[in-house]
């Protein structure tokens, strides 16, 4: 599904010369709120700032946009996945506010925690 989306998504990629480091797909759902539809860095990029790249380098396209909200959902703390507590982190460690639980929206075993960031304006001329 990710990858049929990233065809027809905002999708933007980091490469090494090794190949593709990693990707973020964006879908909007209002001009001034967007969502990480999808990121994903292989395990053997990770902790090389990849992910950290790729979202500043889409909150500041998304600056340019006038967007003023990115939010993300994924596995809530209820949920005993270490995978999940690391990827928490990641979002909180980069400026994402827990707003909600939703422990139905996926299924009782993926309960959804979104967070949300505003998008600083002045990152545009930063890129």
């Amino acid at each position: 599904m990710y990858a049929r989306d990233s065809r027809c998504l905002p999708t933007f990629a980091a490469k090494t010369s090794a190949g593709l480091a990693g990707f973020i797909t964006l879908r909007q759902h209002f001009p001034e709120a967007w969502e990480v539809h999808c990121i994903a860095v292989p395990e053997h990029e990770r902790g090389k700032g990849v992910g950290t790249i790729l979202l500043n380098y889409t909150e500041s396209w998304l600056a340019e946009q006038g967007v003023r909200f990115l939010q993300v959902k994924t596995i809530a703390a209820s949920s005993p996945d270490p995978n999940y507590a690391a990827t928490r982190a990641f979002y909180l460690n980069r400026g994402y506010i827990p707003v909600e639980e939703f422990p139905l929206l996926w299924s009782p075993s993926n309960p959804v925690l979104l967070l949300i960031k505003a998008i600083d304006q002045c990152t545009a001329d930063s890129r």
